[in-house]
């Protein structure tokens, strides 16, 4: 053996080889687990619900990032741009409003199931059952309606409402037979797929605006490079084929909205332009009974040349006369149209006489309002993003406002200058006959509104045209496809994920159990906190073993005799019988097992040895070596009984002796320090080679240190799994006192097939083993010690 000199250190870290070794010697409780996280894995797998996405690519004409000029015949009669924001329009096909009319369209918050094993099938886009919405479906919503086929009959049970005002309502309805719940009014028919005989099918009627803002959270939006138009579009639903049905739907959507959106002004031009029609359509009409009236009853049918020269001038004064009033007139209902906060159609007069000044300023102006209403469909009014662009309509309002101001007085003074040219022409045509000048004027007024007619009917067409040739600018140039596999959960992932987790639970167990274990599980634990030799490492024996052959090769015998050979060295230096004391931390660690067994292994070579059971609190050593303690020394201790009364020999034992308790006294510590206790052991070691005593445990009572004066040497046990590390420190600071000479230390009660024998008695050989076969009950156990 090493020479018996203590490693006394604390390690400041864990040490990684030591627990790779402990992680290795525990290789099936891995294996159990990662076969038991794969079996979860794929049971998560099996019923977990998956989610399918689908894309589509869209692509948007911005004028704003390079879009190419486009000929357009209209686009001079227009006093608006049609350039978009990008980010803007990812934030409409965001819209719950938009996504509200897909869903209530599309009838994607309806939803069939039929009940599985631990969990229910959803169908689409086929089902046994078809829930037709007849009242508005943007407004239905939050039913589970629970359809049983009875023969060529429904058996409804609808449940409405939650928590508090959840109610239940039981009826049989026949197929396509109307039914009314609450305001809603539904239909039920047969589907594509066949129902059983009493087999049940679940439809889940959900609110569409409710689902509707769910939905934004399954869509995204993305442009593909900076400087590109083309919007990729993704869309999460646990169907596959509704994936890429809600995806189309909703491009579809946003397509007719957009071409909506443009119509909405051609309307409004063209109904401004039928208005002002009809009303001059009535001017002319009675202009023209005026002529005819006027020629029946004054028998006029030609004009002189002085007529007709100042009937000419006098109509090309009036031509810029009612000019410069329709100028005015539009000005009014600009300024109209500006000063309604309210009205966000696109809406503007088509003249062709309004300068590109006031032109440009509209344009800016109605593209401020169609951003305004198109952000407000996505955002918070209190958003910056909502400020801003508030900040710039009125902005350019008050623009458009200070220009008419500035317009009106212009205005007026062309006005005066063409009223006193008129006056002018009209003092010159004093002259005429009165008939003649009335005629003039009837001539005059029917000609301007000729002009003016013919011109707003032109303008007519051209805008009926713009209106008939409307197209959206949007292309989908991917449409949404069927996705094949589910995004998640995935296969891969989940099983590694699951693996994972177990190989990193069962390392934190094993650390646990071996970093964190408040009891000693090493040799190495119990040297970090002693300076003093571990004498001896005794493997488990079976409860009550007391084969006190010395001629077998059992493990026990080699190791008792392993203590025997140290506790000589310990012993050295001693001449004559030597008195061996041992002792404990506290009761259970084994000192009265190992008392017997170091005892009958020194009475080799012919020693006589004798077993003092010390512990007179608690004896234990009588009843382990099958034997009463009725009389010894407590009964010597007090003068009843001799000295050759009290010694007894040990059964099946030779030259082993022992000494019992006797009977518990009610003063163990007085009788242990009593003259006679000193006469006791001084006979004993005229008679004996060796004394062992049996005392109580040191951490407890007093009376080992009471002895400890009387003794040549005190062994000290410790067990495996057993022994706490406090106490072993509280028993550290006790053997720091100089009670105890010589002092060793005892490692009893290590579990075989664990990992502490497997790493550091794994050579340890016998002969009587070696031609046993491991049966399977023992390759069953040794397993499962490395799986516990």
């Amino acid at each position: 053996m090493a020479p018996l000199k203590a490693i006394h250190n604390r390690p400041s870290a864990i040490d990684i080889g030591d627990l790779f070794r402990k992680m290795l010697f525990h290789w099936p409780l891995y294996l159990l687990a990662i076969l038991l996280a794969a079996g979860a894995g794929w049971a998560y797998l099996r019923y977990t619900p998956p989610s399918y996405m689908s894309s589509a690519r869209l692509y948007l004409k911005d004028e704003k990032k390079g879009g190419g000029e486009e000929a357009d015949m209209l686009k001079s009669l227009s006093l608006f741009n049609n350039g978009k924001n990008m980010e803007n329009e990812m934030e409409v096909l965001h819209s719950p409003i938009l996504l509200q009319r897909v869903i209530s369209s599309n009838h994607f918050n309806v939803r069939y199931f039929t009940p599985q094993h631990l969990q229910d099938k959803e169908w689409y886009p086929k089902s046994p059952v078809v829930i037709q919405l007849l009242s508005d479906s943007s407004r239905t919503g939050n039913y589970v309606f629970n359809v049983t086929r009875v023969r060529q009959d429904f058996d409804v049970e609808a449940r409405m409402g939650e928590g508090k005002n959840k109610h239940t309502l039981h009826f049989t309805v026949a197929p396509n037979t109307p039914f009314c719940i609450g305001k809603d009014t539904f239909a039920l028919q047969s589907g594509t797929v066949s129902l059983a005989e009493s087999g049940t099918c679940r439809i889940e009627v959900d609110s569409a605006i409710e689902q509707a803002y769910k939905s934004v959270e399954d869509i995204t939006t993305a442009l593909v490079n900076r400087d590109a138009t083309v919007i990729v579009i993704t869309y999460k639903d646990p169907m596959a084929q509704r994936s890429a049905d809600f995806l189309n739907a909703l491009l579809d959507e946003y397509n007719d909205y957009t071409l909506s959106d443009k119509n909405k002004a051609g309307v409004k031009t063209i109904h401004f332009l039928n208005t002002r029609i009809d009303s001059l359509k009535e001017e002319l009409g009675l202009l023209e009974r005026s002529e005819e009236q006027f020629k029946v009853q004054r028998g006029i049918t030609d004009i002189d040349a002085s007529s007709k020269l100042a009937l000419e001038q006098v109509k090309d004064a009036d031509i810029k006369l009612n000019e410069a009033n329709l100028q005015m007139a539009v000005m009014d209902q600009v300024e109209q149209y500006i000063n309604n906060p309210d009205n966000r159609t696109p809406f503007t007069p088509l003249t062709g006489s309004v300068d590109q000044t006031l032109t440009g300023m509209i344009n800016r102006y109605e593209e401020a309002l169609r951003e305004q209403r198109k952000l407000s469909l996505a955002v918070q009014p209190s958003s910056f993003l909502m400020e801003n662009l508030n900040a710039q309509v009125t902005a350019a309002r008050g623009t458009i406002r200070d220009y008419i101001s500035g317009y009106r007085r212009n205005a007026g003074v062309a006005q005066q200058t063409v009223q006193r040219k008129v006056n002018a022409i009209q003092g010159k045509i004093a002259s005429i006959p009165s008939y003649a000048r009335e005629y003039v004027n009837i001539k005059r007024q029917q000609s301007v509104k000729e002009n003016l007619y013919l011109y707003l009917l032109k303008k007519k067409e051209e805008a009926s045209v713009t209106f008939a040739s409307n197209v959206i600018d949007n292309k989908v140039i991917a449409p949404a496809f069927v996705p094949e596999k589910p995004v998640t959960p995935k296969k891969p992932m989940i099983f590694i994920s699951f693996v994972v987790l177990a190989v990193i639970a069962v390392s934190v167990y094993v650390y646990i159990k071996y970093f964190l274990n408040p009891r000693i599980l090493s040799r190495k634990e119990i040297e970090q906190v002693f300076n003093l030799p571990v004498i001896a490492e005794i493997f488990q024996q079976t409860e009550g073993t007391r084969d006190f052959s010395l001629n077998n090769h059992a493990v026990l015998t080699e190791q008792i005799f392993n203590l025997r050979t140290n506790l000589r060295f310990l012993l050295a230096d001693h001449k004559g019988p030597a008195t061996v004391m041992l002792t404990s931390s506290i009761s259970g660690e084994g000192k009265t097992f190992l008392s017997a067994h170091l005892a009958n292994s020194l009475t080799v070579n012919n020693k006589k040895v004798v077993l003092l059971e010390m512990d007179l609190r608690k004896p234990k050593l009588s009843s382990f070596l099958g034997m009463d303690y009725k009389i010894g020394i407590t009964n010597y201790l007090v003068g009843n009984k001799s000295m050759d009364e009290i010694i007894r020999e040990v059964p099946d034992a030779n030259n082993l002796y022992l000494v019992s308790s006797g009977p518990v006294p009610p003063n163990p510590i007085e009788l242990i320090e009593s003259p006679r206790m000193v006469a006791l052991l001084a006979e004993l070691k005229n008679r004996f080679d060796y004394i062992i005593i049996d005392t109580s445990p040191v951490g407890i009572v007093s009376d080992a240190k009471s002895m400890a004066p009387y003794v040549d040497c005190t062994l000290f046990a410790i067990r495996y799994n057993y022994t706490h590390k406090a106490r072993l420190v509280a028993m550290e600071e006790s053997l720091k006192e100089t009670y105890f000479r010589k002092k060793g230390l005892i490692f009893n009660g290590i579990i075989q097939d664990t990992f502490y024998p497997y790493y550091y008695y794994g050579k340890y050989s016998y002969d009587e083993g070696k031609n046993r076969k491991s049966s399977w009950t023992t390759i069953f156990k040794k397993t499962a010690r490395r799986i516990a």
